[in-house]
């Protein structure tokens, strides 16, 4: 009888090539399992992962379980879940210096078209995925996309992601703490639904519950969260834009200096930062901006003339926040320079811009760039742009005096949902420039969930059992916050964008709960709006 493998031995002829960026396989260590035989055993519980779409070309990831030498393992490409269709038939190489990680960029596909793919060894396929090619250059198509990021695996249900599962999208983003370093929350404190055990404690810090250090450590957090069905699910049927930002890494930390700008009992350490991005390119389907470019993952996406997707990296170049990272009023050196993009990447982000031809200009955003000030005239801590105003006003007197329209920020990192407009400066009169919908986290503590310093000596009370900021709270912050349209500081979800040549139709999907596990959502309305060209803020345009 005919075996699946033999029958796929003789399926229709391979039409089109596996390209592997070599510059960054030897970098990694990936290329040193090339050559070697096709393992024969072995399974594939991490999933499988597609990312970083082009017209032409797609990078697809997975991780073979117990890797103790180099080998490799096949990767088929189709047009048929099937596989009776198979469009490229390769060899990919792996180890265990790269913790079993298989990954390639395919090329030569067909522009907006659906395919299919799996890893094998000779006696296990792995999973089905799926993905769908970037829009052909000049294409006026819609383009459908989702955002989200923040997904503690411990404090609550990815119900946001069973409920993405069900949307029809060309991709999605991560806009960054895909992983936590650090475990705030246990099932016996009664803030988590399950526990996560990785990593050591640190004497005197983080209440004594384990934080990741090592390499092993960071490697054991993606297969942990990876156990989830729903995140699994997502990766399979979705091709995946990732970017970082800290808890990849470390809480707060600004990459570019030597102690991260933190304390020395968090253990900080250039090792630390090092393993925590090496596990992260192990398992993220992206070689980044490739080509011998190291670390650097800031890098643009084209779909169509609809939407140019500029992802930056808000972690690597920047120096240590300003003002001790406090809930205070501007301290005496708050409008110094100091880098956060960098220069070299802003160069590149303004140039992107400016450059742009595509209908929306979308920047993938790790922190907010709209200010967030609470009592007595304090900003709420300096992690985000507004403790790099310098560099804030660079990049948005660009967008301004260049006359770049149509440009929308779509951030995650703050825990809440909030949409509405992106000014120059920081006291409610500048010109507004942009948009910016932040879609408050998957599953990560929100402000409503836990006690809250309001500024001035001002404590707002949390609960993490049944958040219910009052209306009354959120209107005396929108007061302060002029900026902001609307916000809501106690439920999860996502961002949901239909975006066509006249409009970015934009949903903030809030879960009804996270704490059990459901797709309930909560009404949509005040938490949508459609966005004509050339308006800018969300002010008046709520569907």
């Amino acid at each position: 009888m005919q075996t699946r493998r033999q029958f796929v031995s003789k399926a229709a002829a391979v039409g089109a090539a596996t390209v592997v960026a070599p510059e960054v396989l030897a970098q990694l260590a990936w290329a040193r399992g090339a050559g070697k035989p096709l393992r024969s055993a072995g399974s594939f519980s991490d999933g499988l992962a597609s990312g970083d779409p082009t017209p032409k070309s797609i990078v697809l990831w997975s991780r073979l379980d117990g890797v103790r030498s180099a080998g490799t393992a096949q990767l088929e490409v189709a047009l048929d879940k099937g596989f009776k269709k198979v469009v490229t038939r390769t060899n990919v190489p792996t180890g265990p210096d790269v913790n079993g990680s298989l990954k390639a960029q395919v090329s030569k596909l067909k522009p907006y078209e659906e395919y299919f793919y799996r890893f094998s060894t000779k006696t296990k396929d792995s999973p089905v995925g799926r993905f769908r090619t970037a829009l052909p250059a000049g294409s006026k198509q819609p383009v459908n996309f989702a955002f989200w990021s923040c997904q503690d695996y411990t404090h609550g249900w990815y119900n946001a992601l069973a409920h993405l599962n069900g949307q029809d999208l060309d991709f999605v983003v991560c806009l960054g703490d895909y992983i936590y370093d650090e475990t705030y929350h246990t099932v016996k404190d009664g803030t988590a639904v399950r526990d996560d055990t990785i990593g050591s404690p640190l004497p005197g810090y983080n209440d004594g519950r384990p934080v990741a250090l090592t390499l092993a450590d960071y490697r054991k957090k993606y297969s942990l969260y990876r156990k989830d069905e729903n995140l699994r699910r997502m990766h399979q049927q979705f091709a995946f834009v990732s970017l970082w930002d800290d808890h990849e890494v470390q809480d707060n930390y600004a990459g570019k200096e030597a102690d991260g700008g933190l304390p020395p009992v968090q253990k900080y350490s250039t090792a630390r930062k090092k393993a925590g991005y090496k596990a992260w390119q192990e398992s993220m389907p992206t070689f980044g901006a490739g080509k011998g470019k190291g670390t650097r993952i800031y890098r643009r996406l084209q779909f169509g003339s609809t939407v140019d997707l500029i992802i930056m990296d808000q972690r690597q170049y920047r120096a240590n926040q300003p003002c001790d990272d406090a809930v205070a009023p501007a301290c005496a050196d708050w409008n110094q320079p100091r880098d956060f993009l960098g220069r070299t990447q802003m160069n590149w982000v303004k140039d992107q811009l400016s450059q742009s031809k595509a209908a929306w200009k979308v920047l993938a955003n790790e922190v907010t760039i709209m200010p967030t000030k609470v009592l007595g005239d304090s900003f709420y801590t300096f992690d985000s742009w507004q403790g790099y105003p310098q560099e804030r006003e660079e990049l948005l007197q660009h967008i301004d005096e260049k006359g770049i329209k149509d440009v929308v920020f779509v951030t995650g990192d703050i825990h809440t949902f909030i949409a509405g407009a992106v000014e120059r400066g920081f006291d409610g009169k500048g010109k507004t420039v942009a948009t910016e919908f932040v879609g408050g986290s998957t599953s990560s503590q929100g402000l409503g969930e836990t006690d809250l310093n309001a500024g001035g000596g001002v404590t707002l009370k949390g609960n993490d059992a049944n958040p219910a900021t009052p209306a009354a709270i959120i209107d005396a912050l929108k007061g302060i916050n002029t900026w902001v349209e609307t916000a809501d500081f106690d439920k999860h979800g996502y961002g949901l964008v239909k975006v066509d040549q006249s409009n970015f139709d934009c949903s903030l999907v809030r879960m009804s709960t996270i704490k059990k596990k459901t797709t309930k959502t909560e009404p949509q309305k005040g938490f949508r709006w459609k966005l004509p060209r050339g308006q800018v803020g969300t002010q008046g345009h709520e569907v």
